[in-house]
């Protein structure tokens, strides 16, 4: 069975080759089944088009290397997109931002505010109660916060 991280470096090629971005790879068992979901960017915004032509290409690669049945779902990171990476985080400077984290800090477990710096070892984040500096090692998860969404 491939990894992860061979999974995405496939669907890094094939995307690189749709005019696409390779935003995120998941591979996750849920239940009985497996789900591979492919998220992919592009400056101008992912269409309902692009996320098929891209499963049409991925379809093949997938199948010839993945030996047992599983769900396909190309999509777009969306308006919420979760923010897995150090690239990531730095496009995301200037943004609002939702952080849980692995231990409560001041009481709280999640963070809401604007995301004003990244760094290799930290991040710094605007939120209603000041200035809040953390290592990386403290987010447990992120995302993009928009009021629409929650």
């Amino acid at each position: 069975m491939e990894t992860r991280e061979e999974l995405a470096a496939i669907a890094q090629t094939v995307c690189a080759a749709e005019g696409v971005e390779l935003y995120w790879l998941e591979y996750k068992r849920r239940g009985r089944r497996w789900t591979l979901s492919v998220y992919i960017d592009k400056p101008e915004g992912v269409t309902i088009d692009d996320c098929e032509r891209v499963s049409r290409a991925l379809e093949p690669e997938f199948d010839a290397r993945i030996d047992h049945s599983y769900t396909l779902i190309v999509s777009s990171p969306g308006i919420d997109r979760e923010l897995h990476t150090f690239e990531h985080f730095r496009r995301a400077v200037g943004e609002q931002v939702k952080l849980k984290l692995r231990r409560p800090l001041a009481g709280q477990t999640v963070l809401t505010g604007r995301l004003l710096q990244v760094e290799p070892q930290k991040l710094l984040l605007e939120t209603d109660q000041g200035r809040v500096e953390l290592p990386w090692s403290q987010v447990a998860r992120a995302r993009i916060f928009s009021p629409l969404t929650g």
